[in-house]
């Protein structure tokens, strides 16, 4: 398994179960680190959590926070551990990256976001409305090979693009979530 996609670039891969085990690695790697009670729990999120589909070989962390003390509280820590802090992504999502500068530049994706927010509903009930409707699926990974193929050395390009699959598949996907489908929560 290769992790990472230089920085502005697009790059997929086909589904990879590895990616699975390299975020249950990376989690138990944060948990060691970030002992922190207002942390209250880590999944693996974005298109490498989702069976089947191509996905920039980036391995996206969510990490569900009581408030942003907890961002500032560990920067420090990230930071030596080789993160780096990308700021605020939305009023509930603050991320930081690690990979291999020069090489690949991002291999992994830590959110830092808000427990109960919109956001982590999205993240979480998207990844799990992916893996248990596969057209859904299917619909975004074609979407995203084509995309691919005309934008790969424009990455915000590509994924502005996606944007407005993804709103409607995260509307499909808290609506799922909402009738009772995050009992059915994928765990790999």
């Amino acid at each position: 398994m290769e992790l990472g996609v230089v920085n502005g670039t697009v790059r997929l891969a086909e589904h990879d179960p590895a990616w699975a085990e390299e975020a249950a690695r990376m989690i138990a790697h944060l948990q060691e680190i970030l002992r922190d009670p207002d942390i209250l729990e880590y999944q693996h999120v974005g298109s490498t959590a989702i069976r089947g589909i191509l996905a920039k070989p980036i391995v996206d962390i969510a990490a569900a926070i009581r408030d942003y003390s907890v961002v500032e509280r560990w920067r420090d820590r990230l930071e030596a551990e080789g993160f780096q802090y990308l700021g605020k992504v939305t009023d509930d999502d603050w991320m930081y990256h690690i990979g291999h500068p020069g090489r690949n530049d991002r291999t992994h994706h830590l959110h830092f976001v808000t427990a109960g927010s919109a956001r982590w509903i999205k993240y979480v009930s998207f990844r799990d409305y992916l893996n248990a409707v596969p057209a859904a699926a299917e619909r975004y990974g074609n979407l995203k090979r084509s995309l691919a193929e005309t934008l790969a050395g424009e990455r915000k390009q590509y994924h502005a693009a996606k944007v407005s699959l993804i709103d409607e598949l995260e509307a499909e996907a808290f609506a799922w979530w909402e009738a009772g489908g995050k009992d059915g929560r994928y765990a790999g």
